[in-house]
């Protein structure tokens, strides 16, 4: 995979900047569509930090949606690093789901998206 680099200080804060306002209007959509939030896309649910810049790139890394619950949709926003550590972490305030929802959650999510191409998840 390719990986894009921006040398120009100015080029890259307006980059980044538009990565977080897309990430901040997407959690709009999802909150509109009755998903509900556990947290802001701004800080981390786990660490309460910031979303972290690329080591190499200096791009700015959107977090990861994670289900606290499935049935309602409860989604925190979390690092990469935090996600690994809330599925590593026996009975982690952010599970919430009972064994099995997942499961239900994503086939009814295939079934869904074989009807309506555009998906609110997207």
């Amino acid at each position: 995979m390719a990986q894009l680099i921006i040398k120009d200080p100015k080029i890259l804060a307006i980059y980044n900047q538009v990565v977080c306002d897309d990430v901040k209007e997407k959690q709009i959509r999802l909150s509109n569509s009755g998903i509900e939030s556990h947290n802001s896309c701004e800080t981390c649910a786990v660490c309460l930090e910031c979303p972290s810049l690329d080591d190499a790139t200096n791009m700015v890394q959107p977090f990861i949606k994670h289900h606290v619950t499935y049935f309602p949709q409860k989604i925190a926003y979390v690092h990469d690093k935090c996600h690994k550590k809330i599925h590593e972490t026996k009975n982690h305030f952010l599970i919430q789901y009972d064994v099995g929802d997942s499961q239900i959650f994503y086939d009814n999510q295939k079934a869904l998206s074989k009807t309506n191409q555009r998906s609110i998840y997207q």
